[in-house]
């Protein structure tokens, strides 16, 4: 074992009570700040990945639109995607902003047309029909519809009613004038994410097409690829194709604003919370300058008997990194544990103070997410680590330098 390792294990346990209480506090700091940084950075990649499995929910992975004059279903274009070793499945669409209304209540959700025995998207609510319906049935024939569960409360509607929808092609012109359709609610849907459960109708092409008063075509088409994270390049490689006749969407691109604050909010808190590990940083600091204080005498004698300025200085190096050592292990295991726990720690506090800490009608989450990245607890335990060298060297490097004539004096 190195002198300065051995010097530096025997200081770590003081004499001195009150020396013992700051080394606890250092170490209580460093673990506080570790264990910290590491749940709420993974409950922020829980998060992350919450919000993508809830759009991929009701978003393809590409999506090709073809407005405002639509394309036909027998387009080339849908073949030559169809075909491209990158894709998986292929499915039209209608969509347009259009009113309902049932009774004397009014929104203004999106319909959206589709072919439910080829739409991918539709078939995935129908996988995960337990999670996904809440009311009646996710089947619906002609002049049928689904209905997310946030617009059906704010329109009072129930399965089996009717509500009236109308588009803009019933405004009223010269040649004729297009009637409002009924259309009969089959379902009620929840994926859990607002925009979705509250902005949308569901129904097929033929009745979309009668909504807004179209002989035939589509708005376009959904492609849902291989792999996600490709998307903006398989949506480049389809806009490429069609000439820039259309435009090719991917799910990143359609959601860069969410994902934007997502990122933006997670680097934020990563600052701010690293300030808990820098205030340890200092406390370790503080330390090693008791620590050198208490020692200078002996101090002086090491290097009275020869022992060179770099030994003395791994001494004090050695006592902050042991602390800083001491500190990551506890943090990242308490930090584990409590990612672990969670939800029973949710619902005790929750029992505790008498409500819910999380409530499901308000975050529509059924537990708290999260997914512990490996390089992002690598980056913390590096970052604290490194703080606590540089906090260690500085007092270090100054008792190194001490002349061991006035050290030997000091009383």
């Amino acid at each position: 074992m190195q002198v300065s390792l051995y010097l530096a294990l025997a200081y770590l346990k003081p004499k001195k009570h009150a020396l013992s209480v700051i080394n606890s506090i250092a170490v209580v700091g460093i673990t506080l700040g570790v264990s910290t940084l590491i749940v709420v950075m993974s409950v922020m990649n829980g998060f992350d990945d919450m919000w993508r499995e809830k759009i991929l929910t009701f978003q393809p992975h590409v999506s090709v639109f073809a407005y405002p004059y639509g394309m036909d279903e027998e387009d080339p274009l849908f073949e030559a995607v169809a075909e491209l070793p990158e894709v998986i499945s292929v499915a039209p669409f209608l969509q347009s902003i259009v009113m309902a209304q049932f009774r004397d209540g009014v929104q203004q959700p999106m319909l959206r047309g589709i072919d439910p025995e080829a739409d991918f998207l539709y078939q995935k609510l129908v996988a995960d029909q337990e999670n996904t319906l809440r009311y009646g049935s996710l089947a619906f024939e002609e002049t049928e519809c689904l209905i997310g569960i946030d617009l059906a409360n704010a329109l009072g509607v129930m399965v089996g009613d009717r509500i009236t929808v109308f588009s803009p092609a019933n405004i009223p012109t010269d040649d004729e004038v297009l009637l409002p359709e009924e259309l009969r609610v089959a379902g009620i849907f929840s994926v859990g994410m607002y925009q979705i459960d509250f902005g949308f109708i569901l129904t097929d092409l033929w009745t979309a097409r009668d909504v807004l008063g179209m002989d035939s075509g589509v708005h376009g088409m959904q492609i849902q690829g291989e792999d996600l994270f490709k998307a903006n390049d398989l949506a480049q490689t389809i806009t490429d194709m069609s000439g820039s006749r259309f435009m090719a969407r991917s799910w990143m691109q359609l959601n860069q604003s969410l994902f934007d604050a997502l990122t933006m909010e997670k680097s934020m808190m990563f600052f701010l919370l690293a300030i808990i590990s820098i205030v340890a940083s200092f406390v370790v600091c503080c330390t090693l300058v008791m620590v050198s204080v208490q020692k200078t005498r002996e101090v002086g004698l090491l290097k009275s008997m020869g022992f060179r300025n770099g030994t003395v200085m791994g001494v004090f190096m050695w006592y902050g990194l042991i602390q800083g050592l001491a500190g990551i292990g506890l943090g990242t295991s308490t930090g584990l544990l409590i990612l672990h726990f969670r939800q029973n720690i949710l619902e005790g506090l929750s029992k505790r103070l008498g409500f819910d800490v999380l409530p499901k009608e308000l975050y529509y989450l059924d537990g708290l997410p999260s997914r512990v990245v490996v390089q992002d607890v690598v980056l913390i335990i590096g970052l604290v680590l490194l703080l606590c060298i540089v906090g260690g060297a500085i007092p270090a490097w100054f008792t190194a330098r001490k002349n061991p004539v006035e050290a030997l004096r000091h009383d």
